[in-house]
């Protein structure tokens, strides 16, 4: 092992065992474990990235044997959603936020003819091949070894906190899983659940799988979904500058979930069991180009003060309601 990777194994270790109340036992005490780990660290297979995974379980918290799974959007790090992941992690979830090879959009797919282009981007993606002529993702750097490989790590750093209940061997279990992404990554967290049935999917400004050349959302969308449509939730931004609100309603109703021709806006007091908002909120920063695409889940453009602190307590309904 080089030194450079010996550092790294040690930079894991030790982010594991920060905010611990007694580092002498740190497997013994109810307390907040945070990792940063290295994708190759996980598997001598996976390429080097010098962007980490995150990792968070608060053991002083009851925890809900669920596994929180976040995807970012095209471009995006870990790090840009760490206050959406601490309410995650407030509410008693594992989490996860993969470091994947998001360079390329599936949006790309919008001018194409083969009608299958969507598809063939997210089955590569998630679980590697050579389908699509967006991405080269093979087996080892898919999605989903991803996921895999990293619970296996975190296991064996701290055998203690349970990462292992959530796969068998080789086998992800997702009927414990909570799916969650922003932009690209809600399309792939809904492409998994339709593949497979898993406890509840959150969608921030997404999917945005659309066919310009027949108008409509992708072939894929209309299909039917191993979970659940009552399991899936929705938040978009009404001016959100990357896909209009009439094709993301497109979208939602291919998909089933909404039930109306329009939702109900997420700035309000009560949320009536809807499964998909709409927000009005106003940025804090405009620097950024796309500050209300991501203003639904990215650190970077969160609104102030009170707006701040009621978009938070829509994350937390998205996340947990479960009057339906």
């Amino acid at each position: 092992m080089s030194v450079s990777r010996s550092f790294l194994f040690v930079l894991v270790i030790f982010m594991g065992l920060l905010g611990c109340d007694q580092l002498s036992e740190p497997y013994k005490t109810n307390t907040f474990y945070s990792y940063l780990v290295p994708p190759e660290s996980t598997s001598d297979s996976i390429q080097t990235s010098t962007v980490f995974h995150y990792a968070y379980v608060d053991t002083r918290i009851s925890q809900g044997g669920k596994l929180f799974v976040f995807l970012g959007e095209t471009g995006s790090v870990p790090s840009s959603y760490s206050a959406l992941n601490k309410v995650a992690g407030n509410l008693g979830y594992y989490v996860i936020n993969l470091s994947y090879v998001n360079t390329v959009d599936g949006k790309a797919c919008k001018g194409e003819t083969d009608q299958n282009c969507f598809s063939n981007f997210h089955e590569e993606m998630l679980f590697g091949g050579t389908q699509s002529d967006l991405v080269k993702v093979n087996n080892y750097n898919s999605i989903t070894n991803r996921i895999l490989k990293l619970l296996q790590r975190l296991h064996k750093l701290n055998p203690a906190n349970g990462w292992n209940q959530f796969y068998n061997g080789s086998e992800l279990l997702y009927s414990k899983f909570v799916l969650s992404g922003h932009g690209q990554g809600g399309d792939h967290v809904a492409y998994l659940a339709q593949k497979f049935d898993v406890s509840r999917v959150v969608m921030f400004s997404s999917p945005n799988d659309y066919w310009d050349a027949t108008e409509q959302p992708a072939a894929w969308l209309k299909n039917e979904f191993a979970t659940s449509a009552i399991k899936f939730y929705g938040l978009a931004h009404k001016k959100d500058e990357t896909f209009t609100m009439a094709r993301q309603y497109a979208i939602w109703k291919a998909m089933k979930i909404l039930e109306v021709a329009d939702t109900i806006s997420a700035d309000g007091s009560g949320f009536n069991n809807n499964n998909a908002l709409i927000s009005h909120f106003t940025p804090d920063s405009i620097v950024i180009t796309t500050p209300y695409h991501s203003l639904t889940a990215q650190n970077y453009s969160l609104p102030l003060d009170q707006d701040r602190k009621q978009l938070k307590q829509v994350w937390m309904y998205l996340l947990s309601n479960s009057n339906r």
